[in-house]
């Protein structure tokens, strides 16, 4: 993130998203909410904090109060979106502990959205499944990314910025 302190407005999102913290005694620390704000601006960056201190919220529920702000008064009826985030994890490990709490987070929010996990282990019929309909959130290896990307008319499931 940038070094400037972000202008941190109220949003449907934020106020969901906060509100669901409050909800398992916790509250979002500063840099979650600095880069809720950032990310609400349209910037990039990196968030660098040590291992347990939530940086996994701090993207993962910046994507949802994203995606809640974009459709105020329909999030919890929004369906099959495709590709809302996509998280590289280098440990297959890594990346089911990931999925499991991005899908807890998202069924306790009301959220109908899907985690998907693709790495060397993922099924073949799952990986039809995710070509054919991606799921909302995508866990993926660097590798199966490249192997991803190398897929013909992979354009027409990754929305890659032009």
């Amino acid at each position: 993130m940038k070094n400037q302190q972000p202008h941190i407005t109220p949003s449907p999102g934020t106020a969901i998203i906060t509100q669901w913290l409050a909800g398992k005694a916790l509250s979002p620390f500063a840099f979650q909410e600095e880069t809720w704000a950032h990310m609400l601006r349209g910037d990039s960056g990196i968030v660098n904090a040590p291992t347990g201190c939530g940086k996994t919220f701090s993207v993962f529920l910046g994507s949802i109060i994203q995606f809640i702000d974009a459709h105020p008064t329909n999030w919890q009826q929004q369906k099959n979106n495709g590709l809302q985030l996509l998280w590289i994890t280098p440990l297959r490990a890594l990346a089911k502990d990931l999925g499991r709490a991005m899908q807890e987070a998202i069924s306790d929010i009301g959220l109908p959205w899907q985690v998907g996990i693709r790495n060397g282990d993922t099924e073949t019929s799952e990986r039809a499944r995710q070509k054919k309909q991606m799921p909302e959130v995508l866990i993926i290896t660097p590798e199966s990314l490249q192997l991803l990307l190398a897929m013909k008319g992979h354009l027409s499931f990754l929305p890659i910025s032009k």
